[in-house]
C-alpha cells in the first residue's frame, strides 16, 4: 500500500528547506514522494543532463527510510527544442503556429512545444528519457516510474490541437491503417479525393461530422501510441521498476474543454491495458465534487485499469487557490475519508499533491499538506495514524479485492465525439447520461462496473447492463451485447440506439444496428408536455423524467412498457434467454441534471429483476451521504463505510451466518446483532471491518 506525497515540481520547494521536510515527510507517515523530473529543468542546453537536484533529494529520502516516485514530465519541453526545429511546433485548427511558453503553474520548460508527432521532437524525447531510465534505474529508493502526468500533451494552446504537418502525416498514416488507401478513405467518408492534401483533419464543431468525429478518434488512438513510445523508452533502460501514467480525469468525464477535444488525452482503458498501474488526479475542493462525485471517479478509474493497480494518483493535500480566488481549506477527517473510500474501492496508492503550498502563478499559497489552510498538523496527526493503520495491517490490505461487480454501464466514445462534432464544450448531454447512471448506482449502494467497447471481457460477469446515451455503438460491441442477453442478460438502453454509424453518418430508423436487439425505431419526437415517460413494469408502475427527445417504437414483437399519445416509448424485447428494454428518452441525463427518487426506483426495480446479489445494505440512507464497498482479503470478509464522523450505521449483510472473530481496523467499532453489522465510524467517519 502506497502513501506519498508530492515533493518537489522545479524550482520548488527551495533547496534549503529539503533536509528538513524529507524528514517532515517521514514524521507525518508517508512512505514515499514523488517528484516532478521536468525535461526542459533537466536538458536546459541539448545534449547536457542536470541531475544534481534529485540525486540529493533521492538520497535524502532513502536517508530517511522512503521511497521515491518519479513522475517524467517530458511534455514541458527544452526552449532550444523549437529554436532548433522551428517547423516542428504545433499549429492550431485556424492554421496559426502556436506559441509556446512557460506553463500556468510552472516554470520550467516551455509547452505546447514540438509536435509529438514530429520524430525530430520524439527523437530528443527519447535522449531524455532513456538517459533518466539509465540514471536513476538503480538507486534503491526508486521505487516506481509515472511516466505520463495527466496524459497532458496540448496545454496552453490558444486552439484546438494539433494541425501541424507533422500531424496531419500522422492522421493520413492513421487513416491508410483504418481504411487501407485514399480510396478507402473516400468510400468511407462519401467523398471524392484527387490526392492526400484533399484529406484534412475536421477543424471546429458545428461542420460535418465525419473528418470531425475521425480526428478525435485519431487523436484518442494517438495518445496511446505516444504512451508505448514512453513506456518502452523507460522499460528498455529499466526492465526492473513498475511503470504507470495517470489521467487528469476519467474518460468518462472528458467531454472536451478549452481547446481540448473529447478524449484528446487518450482513453483510459486503452492506457491502462499498456502499463503496470494506473491512476487518476481528483481535488474534491478545487472541483467542487462531493463524497459520491468522488466515487463515480474512482470507479470509472478502476474500471479502466482493470486487473491491474489503480491509485489515486493526485490527491489533494491542502485548501486550494486559483488565482486570488481562495478555496476551501481540507479538513483531516475528510481528507482520510477521501483516502480511505478509495482504498475500499480497491485503490493501492496513494500520491497526496502536495506537501507545501505552491509558490508558482494561480495555485501559489493552495494545496500543501503542510501549508497554513489551518489545518495542517490535524492532518499531519490523522496521515501518520492511517500510516500506522497500514503498517500494521499492510499485507491485509494489500491482499483486499473489492467484490466483482453485477451491474454495469457502457461508456462509448463514439458519442463523445459525435456530441463535440456538433456542440463543442456546449454539448454535455453524452457526459450527463453516462455520469447520471453511474450516480444511480452510487445512490443504491452497488458496486458496478464501467466497460469500454473495447474491453469487454468483465461483460459475463453481469446481470444487468445500462447504455446511456447509446446514439453511436461499434457494431462488434453491439454484437457481444446481443451475445451476451441472449445468454440472459438484462439491458436498459435509452433512446436512438445505433442511430449513427461509426462514420458518423445518420440512419434512417428502419435500417440501425439497433435491430441486433430486434428494436426497431419509429423516428425522434418532441418532448412530451409533462417531460415525463409513464412505464409500467412487472405490475410496478413508473414516472421517469424524459429529457432532449422522444423516440417512438414499432411494438411488433416486444411488449408495450408505455405509449405517448397511443405510441409506444418504451418497449420490451425477448432475446434468448434475456430480454432488451428499451426507453425513448434520457433518464439518466435528466436525473444528471435534476436528482429525483424516481430513476433509482427505476433501477432497483430492475436490480432486481436481473436477480443482482446484494451483498450489503446501509439501513436509513443511500449512497449520496454513507458510501460503502465490501470484499475479501485471504479467508477474511471485508466491509469499508464512510459516511458522518462518529455516526452509527446498521448494515444487513444476507447470509452473514455465524462470525467466530469481528474486528475494526480503524478507530471505530463493530459488533453482530441480530444477524447484522452494527458498526460506529471513527472521528474521521471511516469504519474498515473484517469478519470470519
Amino acid at each position: 500500500m502506497l502513501l506519498g506525497v508530492q515533493y518537489y515540481r522545479p524550482p520548488s520547494p527551495d533547496p534549503a528547506l529539503w533536509e528538513q521536510d524529507i524528514a517532515d515527510i517521514a514524521q507525518a507517515g508517508f512512505g514515499t514522494v514523488q517528484l516532478w523530473l521536468i525535461w526542459g529543468w533537466v536538458e536546459a542546453t541539448p545534449g547536457e543532463f542536470e541531475w544534481g537536484d534529485y540525486d540529493r533529494i533521492l538520497d535524502l529520502a532513502h536517508a530517511r527510510g522512503l521511497r521515491v516516485v518519479i513522475s517524467t514530465i517530458a511534455e514541458m519541453q527544452p526552449a532550444w527544442l523549437l529554436r532548433r526545429y522551428p517547423d516542428a511546433a504545433m499549429v492550431d485548427h485556424l492554421g496559426r503556429v502556436t506559441p509556446s511558453t512557460t506553463r500556468v503553474e510552472a516554470q520550467a520548460g516551455v509547452t505546447p512545444g514540438g509536435s509529438i508527432d514530429d520524430p525530430r521532437v520524439l527523437g530528443h524525447m527519447r535522449d531524455f528519457l532513456d538517459a533518466a531510465a539509465r540514471h536513476f534505474a538503480s538507486h534503491p529508493a526508486l521505487v516506481a516510474w509515472d511516466c505520463w502526468n495527466e496524459n497532458r500533451w496540448a496545454m496552453e494552446g490558444d486552439g484546438y490541437l494539433d494541425y501541424s504537418p507533422a500531424s496531419i502525416r500522422a492522421f493520413h498514416s492513421w487513416l491508410v491503417s483504418r481504411y487501407g488507401d485514399l480510396d478507402g478513405v473516400a468510400r468511407a467518408w462519401r467523398r471524392r479525393f484527387a490526392t492526400w492534401d484533399d484529406v484534412q483533419p475536421g477543424r471546429k464543431p458545428g461542420l460535418p461530422y465525419t473528418d470531425l468525429v475521425a480526428f478525435q478518434r485519431f487523436l484518442t488512438e494517438r495518445a496511446a501510441e505516444h504512451l508505448r513510445f514512453r513506456r518502452d523508452t523507460i522499460r528498455a533502460a529499466d526492465p526492473s521498476h513498475p511503470i504507470s501514467a495517470h489521467c487528469g480525469e476519467p474518460s468518462v468525464n472528458s467531454a472536451g474543454s478549452l481547446f481540448e477535444q473529447p478524449l484528446s488525452r487518450g482513453n483510459d482503458f486503452a492506457l491502462a491495458a499498456e502499463l503496470d498501474g494506473y491512476g487518476c488526479s481528483s481535488f474534491p475542493h478545487l472541483q467542487g465534487m462531493s463524497m459520491l462525485d468522488l466515487g463515480l471517479r474512482i470507479e470509472a478509474t478502476r474500471s479502466a485499469a482493470g486487473d491491474r493497480p489503480f491509485w489515486l494518483a493526485e490527491l489533494q493535500g491542502g485548501g486550494g487557490r486559483l488565482g486570488h480566488h481562495v478555496l476551501p481549506a481540507v479538513r483531516a477527517d475528510e481528507q482520510q475519508r477521501w483516502l480511505w473510500n478509495g482504498m475500499g474501492r480497491g485503490a493501492k496508492g496513494t500520491i497526496v499533491w502536495q506537501w507545501r503550498d505552491e509558490v508558482l502563478g494561480r495555485e501559489s499559497g493552495g494545496f500543501g499538506f503542510a501549508g497554513d489552510d489551518g489545518h495542517a498538523s490535524a492532518r499531519a496527526e490523522a496521515m501518520a495514524r492511517t500510516a500506522g493503520i497500514l503498517a500494521e495491517h499492510g499485507d491485509f490490505l494489500d491482499a483486499y479485492r473489492p467484490e466483482p461487480a453485477q451491474v454495469g454501464v457502457l461508456f462509448l466514445p463514439d458519442t463523445y465525439y459525435l456530441e463535440w462534432a456538433q456542440d463543442g464544450t456546449f454539448g454535455l448531454q453524452t457526459r450527463e447520461s453516462m455520469l447520471g447512471w453511474m450516480r444511480v448506482f452510487e445512490e443504491l449502494q452497488l458496486p458496478y462496473e464501467v466497460l469500454d467497447p473495447d474491453h469487454l471481457s468483465r461483460l459475463s460477469d453481469l446481470k444487468l447492463l445500462v447504455l446511456p446515451w447509446p446514439l453511436s455503438v461499434p457494431p462488434a460491441a453491439l454484437s457481444a451485447v446481443a451475445a451476451w442477453v441472449e445468454r440472459g442478460g438484462l439491458l436498459l438502453t435509452e433512446a436512438d440506439l445505433a442511430a449513427f454509424d461509426e462514420e458518423a453518418f445518420y440512419h434512417p430508423p428502419g435500417s440501425r444496428g439497433a435491430s441486433t436487439l430486434g428494436l426497431r425505431s419509429l423516428g425522434r419526437r418532441e418532448l412530451p408536455a409533462s417531460g415525463t415517460l409513464s412505464l409500467e413494469l412487472d405490475g410496478a408502475k413508473f414516472q421517469l423524467p424524459a429529457a432532449s427527445w422522444l423516440e417512438h417504437y414499432d411494438p411488433a414483437d416486444a411488449r408495450v412498457l408505455g405509449t405517448d399519445d397511443g405510441h409506444p416509448i418504451a418497449v420490451e424485447r425477448a432475446l434468448g434467454a434475456g430480454s432488451v428494454i428499451s426507453i425513448g428518452s434520457f433518464p439518466g441525463l435528466a436525473h444528471s441534471l435534476t436528482p429525483s427518487s424516481d430513476v433509482p426506483d427505476f433501477s432497483s426495480h430492475l436490480v432486481s429483476r436481473a436477480g443482482v446479489t446484494i451483498s450489503a445494505r446501509v439501513r436509513g440512507t443511500d449512497g449520496a451521504t454513507v458510501q460503502w464497498r465490501r470484499g475479501t482479503s485471504d479467508d477474511w470478509s471485508v466491509l469499508f463505510l464512510i459516511g458522518a464522523p462518529y455516526s452509527e450505521h446498521f448494515v444487513d449483510v444476507p447470509n452473514l451466518g455465524e462470525v467466530a472473530e469481528i474486528e475494526e481496523l480503524t478507530d471505530g467499532r463493530a459488533i453482530v446483532a441480530r444477524q447484522r453489522l452494527v458498526v460506529g465510524l471513527s472521528a474521521w467517519g471511516v469504519a474498515v471491518v473484517r469478519w470470519r
